[in-house]
């Protein structure tokens, strides 16, 4: 009965399936050199700093990258973005709760512990350049475990708290980008302003994906799901619905009589899909997360407090 009444549909568009990607540590490479020379561009012959600063990226980003790997995600690549960081992009077709904070914390976590045994023995055998490591390491690590989107904190609360409160999800990172400027206003560093106001777009496009799906529950349309497995009936309502709420591609759409739209419409229908999230994550677990977060950064604190007086590069 139900294919029946599907039939009354078109046929959703094919999509192509997103192929496994070669080159990306040529892409890796690349970025980190651009990275590197927009650093001294701008702050002159920090190299020392620059090495230092780098290590403790690369191994944050590698944490991520293996444990993605490990969990079977598809086209992962790390990037670095000059004056501003570093990422691990990948993507599931379904996902688990456990396998997602794992991800998560495989970032921080072991650059916490390599900077812990870096402070031991740089006090220890008083090598400067294993604590000066172990201090920016405690830092980076710290403040990325911030319940602040996007950084590995906001990820955290958003996967253990929010996944499926998707109002909260907008709010959550309307706070975090209020946060990031005010952060970047009150410590000079106007980097963190400029990445707060461009999270405001991040907002606007939460808001979006909020409105469209609190439309789609309401005509209980099923959007928890892979395009694969997506209905052609469906596939016409959560078209209706993201053209409705996307005043530019509706245009774009209209004006585009000659050109075949579909295919791009359909991976705007795409991107709306919720991947499947298996919640195996129970209250006795994310009790133990919050735990080992909130030791993880009460911990960067203590030790970066205990090396207050030591003298060590940066900016």
């Amino acid at each position: 009965m139900e294919n029946e009444y599907n039939s009354f549909y078109p046929p959703k568009p094919f999509l192509e399936k997103e192929e496994q990607r070669q080159g990306h540590i040529a892409v890796t490479i690349f970025s980190i050199v651009l990275f590197a020379m927009t650093f001294l561009l701008f702050f002159g012959q920090q190299i020392v700093f620059l090495v230092e600063l780098m290590a403790v990226l690369i191994v944050h980003e590698m944490g991520h990258f293996l444990m993605m790997k490990r969990f079977g995600y598809k086209n992962v690549r790390m990037l670095f973005v000059p004056l501003m960081g570093a990422f691990v992009h990948g993507r599931k077709d379904e996902y688990k709760q456990k396998e997602s904070i794992l991800v998560i914390l495989a970032g921080p976590l072991p650059g916490i512990a390599l900077a812990v045994a870096f402070w031991f023995l740089g006090h220890q055998f008083q090598i400067l350049w294993m604590v000066e490591v172990a201090l920016w390491s405690f830092l980076i690590n710290a403040i990325n475990l911030l319940p602040i989107l996007p950084m590995d904190g906001g990820r955290l609360l958003n996967v253990m708290f929010f996944q499926r409160i998707e109002l909260f999800q907008v709010i959550f990172a309307f706070c975090s980008s209020i946060a990031m400027i005010a952060f970047g206003f009150f410590f000079d560093y106007y980097l963190f302003m400029i990445f707060g106001f461009l999270m405001g777009f991040q907002v606007r496009s939460r808001h979006r994906r909020y409105l469209v799906h609190k439309s789609l529950r309401d005509s209980q349309v099923e959007y928890t799901t892979t395009y694969e497995k997506l209905t052609d009936q469906a596939y016409h309502f959560i078209k209706k619905e993201v053209l409705e709420h996307t005043p530019g591609l509706r245009k774009f759409t209209e004006n585009s009589e000659e050109m075949d739209t579909s295919v791009i419409v359909a991976g705007e229908v795409n991107n709306m899909l919720e991947p499947p999230l298996e919640k195996d994550a129970g209250w006795a677990y994310v009790s133990f997360i919050v735990f080992i977060w909130i030791a993880a950064v009460l911990g960067s604190v203590f030790f970066v407090l205990q090396s207050n007086g030591v003298e060590f590069n940066g900016l």
